[in-house]
């Protein structure tokens, strides 16, 4: 194993811990309940009622129109994003070269509490050493009454990652899928390996045949299976291109 990640805990805790690509850490990070079979979440209207809904659960979905450039402070550094790019403090990257993605909430311990930090993340290979621009986004830090943050910073993260969905991930998941086609094995979002066969992850391995599709939910993207036995297979949202796999999936299935 030498990818870094989340994954069952050797130790026996039930619970996943993190792997710094060496050893494991004392981070764990408790394993929620599968979800219940259901279809997958349909697109919400769009509209300021629903903006600041969790775009995650989008993201395989048809690309939202073309976003508004955002430009805010937050934790005193100016961040801006638009169709080309986005910048935080020091730190910029080009859609186009973005190599990996990640957006998530946290909810400070308590599942049923509101989130408290909304966190985007949009970076280069290697993930720990390359280019990044990372954002952590709390009520103290947008308030909803800044300028240009109307909504607070649900509405701001909301943004950052619809501007992705447009101008990164329709590229990053084409690039995937095309080296699956061409028989190669691909590691999505350190815990998941997509191959001509099907997919593969720590615990579990399914064939295409076995696949009906991926869903977010409780901050895991969760692979589900063709029979009534649901979600077995997952991957945490926060690892990189863990948002991308629901899109991935549905492009491979069927054609590989």
């Amino acid at each position: 194993m030498s990818q870094p990640g989340w994954y069952p805990d050797p130790y026996g805790t039930g619970s996943l811990r993190w792997w710094d690509g060496r050893s494991w850490s004392d981070r764990l990070n408790p394993e929620p309940p599968a979800p219940a079979p259901a279809p997958l979440p349909q697109r919400r209207p769009s509209g300021a009622a629903h903006a600041a809904a969790p775009p995650a659960e989008r993201s395989w979905q048809a690309a939202p129109p073309a976003e508004q450039a955002l430009d805010v402070v937050v934790h005193g550094l100016r961040l801006r994003a638009d169709d080309h790019g986005v910048v935080y403090g020091s730190e910029s990257l080009i859609w186009q070269y973005v190599e990996w993605v990640a957006y998530w909430t946290a909810d400070g311990g308590d599942p049923a509490r509101r989130p408290v930090q909304w966190i985007f993340q949009v970076g280069r290979h290697p993930f720990h050493g390359g280019p990044r621009v990372e954002v952590v986004l709390d009520e103290a830090s947008v308030p909803r009454h800044a300028p240009g943050a109307v909504g607070g910073p649900e509405e701001v993260w909301g943004r950052l990652i619809r501007l992705c969905q447009v101008r990164a991930e329709p590229r990053l998941v084409a690039q995937l899928a095309e080296h699956v086609r061409a028989g190669e094995s691909v590691d999505v979002a350190h815990g998941l390996t997509v191959h001509p066969g099907g997919v593969r992850g720590a615990r579990v391995s399914l064939s295409w045949s076995a696949i009906s599709g991926a869903v977010v939910d409780g901050g895991r993207v969760w692979i589900r299976q063709a029979t009534g036995r649901g979600a077995v297979l997952y991957v945490p949202q926060q690892n990189p291109n863990a948002v991308l796999i629901p899109a991935l999936l549905d492009r491979l299935r069927g054609t590989v």
